[in-house]
């Protein structure tokens, strides 16, 4: 038997205006009622035709979230928490994801504009665009429903939902300072993303504020990479002044620097502290367990949902400007 939206509504003893609305979670429905209708949905196994309700509706019910393309992908935390908390949101209000990966260092990074103007779904989430992306600023005009995450951009049409990076930074950096340490060093991440460049200007922002040099040779790059921050930090450990602090840009680049302090027989932290950024949950369990920042990665990918449903819905005009707050999380490795 072929159920309709008719049926559902002649049992609930309601019109089919209210079924669509709990259906499309569009509208007011008393709580009651609507549990009602859910239950008979569930009761005659109604399953809604998703490409008649685009066309009736105008909208796809799906969402797009651009993703950077990444040697495995699904392992990175920061990734996983934040489409948790997209993913949560979006099922909540009845809407499905499409992830769409771009692989940044070639000319596919556009194409999520392709996407926009198919109509392929009713919003848009970018996680870590890029600073240079020339192909925001087309978006941001379009007019089409779109969220950036841990990307700021100020503007007329510009939304985004980042965390207080800066501020996370100074946390972990004056932590150090308060610990003793003069000579900090810093393991800096992607410089084409705005929250890598955020974390160095709080870094600096504490030297400064404390009257200590801003020493080039104590500034590595890891690239958010823990192979690279391996293999990099013994720049920093090979020097004959050599730092007794260093803070990372994230925890992947913490943990690989911890690996290489070992290889060179040190101690961490008796020799070396060590703070990183993003409170991973390996972090926790490390052998030491790693000093970090906390970056509310779940919160951040469910204000996001929330924030672009509200666009979409015309709940919310542009710009949409959500920050949330970080927290130093101390542990064993300072």
């Amino acid at each position: 038997m072929n159920v309709t939206i008719a049926d559902i509504a002649k049992k609930a003893k309601v019109s089919r205006m209210t079924v669509s609305r709990v259906l499309n979670n569009s509208g007011p429905v008393a709580f009651d009622t609507a549990e009602k209708i859910k239950s008979i949905m569930k009761e005659l196994n109604y399953h809604p035709n998703l490409i008649a309700r685009s066309l009736s509706s105008q909208r796809t019910t799906t969402i797009g979230v651009v993703i950077p393309k990444t040697e495995k992908l699904f392992l990175d935390n920061y990734i996983a928490q934040i489409l948790s908390g997209v993913t949560d949101v979006a099922q909540k209000n009845n809407y499905r994801i499409m992830l769409i990966p771009v692989n940044h260092s070639r000319d596919d990074e556009g194409d999520y504009l392709n996407f926009v103007r198919s109509k392929l779904f009713d919003g848009l989430i970018l996680l870590k665009a890029k600073t240079d992306d020339p192909h925001l600023s087309e978006l941001a005009k379009s007019g089409f429903p779109y969220v950036m995450v841990n990307y700021r951009k100020f503007g007329d049409n510009y939304n985004f939902v980042d965390s207080e990076n800066i501020k996370g930074a100074e946390l972990a950096v004056e932590h150090l300072y308060y610990k003793g340490h003069r000579k900090i060093a810093f393991v800096a991440g992607s410089m084409d993303e705005v929250n890598a460049r955020d974390r160095m200007k709080g870094y600096k922002n504490i030297l400064k504020k404390y009257k200590l040099p801003i020493r080039e040779e104590y500034i590595i790059y890891g690239d958010f990479n823990r192979v690279t921050a391996h293999e990099n930090s013994k720049k920093l450990l090979d020097l004959k002044d050599r730092p007794t602090a260093i803070f990372c840009s994230d925890d992947y680049m913490a943990l690989g620097v911890i690996e290489q302090i070992k290889k060179y027989k040190l101690s961490v932290p008796k020799d070396i502290a060590i703070v990183g950024f993003d409170n991973i949950e390996i972090g926790e369990f490390s052998k030491p367990a790693l000093t970090t920042v906390k970056q509310p990665m779940y919160e951040i990918g469910k204000t996001s949902s929330e924030a672009l449903l509200a666009l979409i819905k015309k709940i919310k005009k542009s710009p949409v400007r959500i920050m949330l707050k970080t927290e130093l999380i101390v542990r064993e490795s300072t």
